[in-house]
């Protein structure tokens, strides 16, 4: 036990009773007395201190018995500062926005300048025959004379708590915290300057409640507070509208009971439920966190590992493609995405046309799993090892509710893989991390515009897919390295904290083979089996590992299944004997390959369109040659057709030989 801990007697001990809380000061020896201080709290103006005595043996007997016990709760600053506890007063001047006549260290001194010499002289008061006599005449002393209820709370004070300067500090915090229910028929705050200073109404606990119960009723998203208040006013408060002379309306009761004014009204709303519940009622939920809440850590705190949580979203590109066959505006295309939650590498890439759609996070998931040399050599696209170096699915998946979060999606990958967390439908901040590597667009005002790109779908995906290599090799991912010796000298890219961290076995990709990631992420299709090769639309694809396996030597086989990838049908996956044979678009004539890049819109586009010319094709044919025939009756006068079948064959004989000869002979000399 030290100077100034609080002590209690739980049921009493000799003068003190039961359940009082005070503070131990000193045990004498020369008088055999311990002296004790008691602080008592007013409800108007400042505490109360007390010195208190009780015979050196008594006291230590019951502390023996442990019928004083220290209290479980001690504190370094006295009753009337311990919401201050913890903080460094010595810089509370530094928080007032405003200069004031008088600083705080200025007032705690002064105190300390009165009651210095009296702490010079502790010992001597103590020991004092009466030690509360002797330190209100020492206030008397002062210069000016000071308080003696004052003084001896300031010196019992700074003796209990450390002989701590700041101890001293009135309690200005306490300020303006008075209950103004007590006072309902009285208006308090600054004079009304149109109408007089004592127009308005008192706060009563039923005036509380009832701008409390109007606003609960008429709070709806989206709606403002102001016209919250005009709608209570009108209905709940049953106010009428008066105009006064110089034209301006004024409410006033129509029955004589109090109403609010719209500060009144909005403190105590305010005040009873809460800003941030306000908020949420007027703002929603989502734009209440975005926007107002404050932040509660990074998404990157809780993740060690490489791929142990990774985000997926989509966003449209501003971009509109131009079509493949008569050049005209595509609708947008959609990218989705997913990244790394540790070191902000984008992981995949999925595309689809128009809207956000389950195709996209297919595509997206096969691209992760996949070795990104073979990804992006499907596209034609050359890249090293380095470049882009993720491979396999992760161990924990984040989608919103939409496309990404369709039942069977879910389902087939849950087969491989948890995916543990379904953000809410626009709330972007549910996945921050994906959503800000998204491209930004600048917000245009006046006229509506849009880009027409000379890029088709194909060439668009692959300027993302470099846009993705380009982000993992130069985004500043300097946030998330901790100061650690060994991360140093890494490059601060995504690509550079992944090479640290899978060095060093940080990675919780799950492996999967090429032709599992085929079967569980792209779209199946049926093919066309033909003689030299097997058809999707009117492409041809062909290998000579096809054909190995003997499916264009068996009768009767017309159609087989397999997999696109719907952006890109460079190469499709054939199945057959449950093998899966990757194979390559082929050009009928010798042409340019960059004509092979198709994605499976633009076949199908292309197909339609060869339909439509097939079709009339087919009556072009019938009428070329019915027009033939008729400018040959007209050059020769007979039919295109004009012979007569006859039973057995042509009889030969010298004049029919002569003939013929003579025919022969003729038609040489034209030659």
């Amino acid at each position: 036990m030290k100077v100034g801990t609080k002590i209690i007697a739980p049921e009493g001990w000799a003068s003190l009773p039961k359940g009082l809380e005070i503070h131990f000061l000193k045990s004498n020896h020369q008088n055999g007395r311990v002296l004790l201080v008691h602080f008592q709290l007013k409800e108007k103006g400042p505490a109360n201190a007390t010195l208190m005595s009780m015979p050196r043996i008594q006291f230590e007997e019951g502390v023996t018995l442990n019928k004083i016990i220290p209290c479980t709760k001690q504190s370094t600053l006295p009753p009337w500062l311990e919401e201050l506890e913890g903080l460094d007063l010595s810089l509370i001047d530094t928080y007032r926005t405003k200069d004031a006549t008088t600083s705080h260290y200025d007032r705690v001194n002064e105190r300390y300048q009165f009651i210095a010499p009296t702490v010079n002289d502790f010992e001597d008061v103590m020991n004092a025959q009466y030690p509360q006599k002797e330190i209100n005449m020492r206030a008397r002393l002062c210069s000016p004379p000071q308080n003696e209820s004052r003084f001896r709370l300031w010196l019992l004070t700074y003796l209990c708590f450390g002989r701590n300067i700041w101890t001293l500090l009135p309690p200005f915090h306490k300020s303006g915290n008075w209950d103004r229910m007590k006072y309902p028929d009285r208006k308090f705050g600054a004079p009304s300057k149109a109408f007089g200073n004592n127009y308005g109404n008192g706060k009563s606990l039923e005036l509380a409640n009832k701008c409390v119960k109007s606003f609960l009723k008429r709070a709806t998203l989206g709606n403002y507070m102001t016209t919250i208040y005009r709608e209570a006013m009108a209905y709940d408060f049953n106010c009428k509208i008066i105009t006064q002379k110089n034209g301006m309306d004024l409410y006033i009761s129509s029955d004589g009971s109090p109403f609010p004014t719209y500060d009144q009204f909005r403190y105590q709303v305010q005040k009873e439920i809460g800003l941030e519940n306000v908020q949420k009622q007027l703002y929603g939920e989502v734009r209440h966190r975005t926007r107002i809440a404050a932040s509660i850590g990074r998404f990157s705190e809780e993740i060690a590992n490489l791929m142990e949580r990774v985000e997926a979203d989509a966003y449209y590109l501003k971009e509109k493609p131009v079509g493949y066959i008569e050049k005209t505006t595509l609708p947008p295309l959609c990218v989705a995405t997913g990244r790394d939650g540790l070191c902000g590498s984008l992981l995949g890439i999925g595309f689809s046309f128009d809207k956000e759609r389950s195709t996209a996070y297919r595509m997206m998931l096969f691209s992760i799993a996949v070795p990104k040399v073979y990804f992006c050599n499907l596209f034609g696209i050359k890249i090293s090892p380095n470049e882009w170096m993720n491979e396999g699915l992760p161990a924990y998946f984040a989608i919103d509710r939409g496309p990404g979060a369709r039942k069977d999606l879910i389902e087939d990958l849950e087969k491989r893989f948890p995916i543990r967390d379904i953000a809410p439908s626009w709330s972007g901040q549910s996945k921050a991390n994906i959503e800000s590597s998204h491209p930004r667009d600048v917000k245009l005002e006046g006229q509506p515009t849009f880009i027409n790109s000379n890029l088709n779908p194909v060439e668009l995906a692959k300027r993302e897919i470099m846009r993705i290599i380009t982000f993992n090799k130069s985004a500043n991912m300097e946030d998330r390295i901790d100061p650690e010796g060994e991360l140093a000298h890494v490059v601060p890219s995504p690509n550079g904290l992944w090479q640290f961290y899978s060095s060093k076995y940080r990675n919780d990709s799950q492996p999967i083979s090429i032709d599992d990631a085929v079967r569980c992420f792209l779209t199946p299709v049926e093919f066309t089996v033909k003689e030299d090769g097997v058809y999707l639309k009117s492409r041809k694809f062909y290998c000579e590992a096809l054909r190995e396996t003997g499916l264009f030597d068996i009768a009767g086989i017309t159609k087989v299944q397999g997999y696109i990838l719907d952006m890109c049908v460079r190469y499709v996956w054939v199945e057959f004997n449950g093998r899966l044979i990757e194979t390559p678009a082929m050009l009928r004539i010798r042409g340019d390959e960059d004509t092979l890049y198709m994605s499976i819109a633009d076949l199908e586009q292309w197909d339609e369109q060869r339909k439509n010319i097939l079709s009339a094709f087919r009556v072009h044919r019938q009428a070329t040659n019915s027009e033939m025939m008729r400018r040959f009756k007209n050059l020769t006068g007979k039919e295109f057709n004009p012979g007569k079948r006859f039973p057995g064959k042509p009889k030969k004989n010298a004049v029919s030989g002569n003939e013929a000869n003579e025919v022969m002979h003729s038609a040489s000399k034209n030659f």
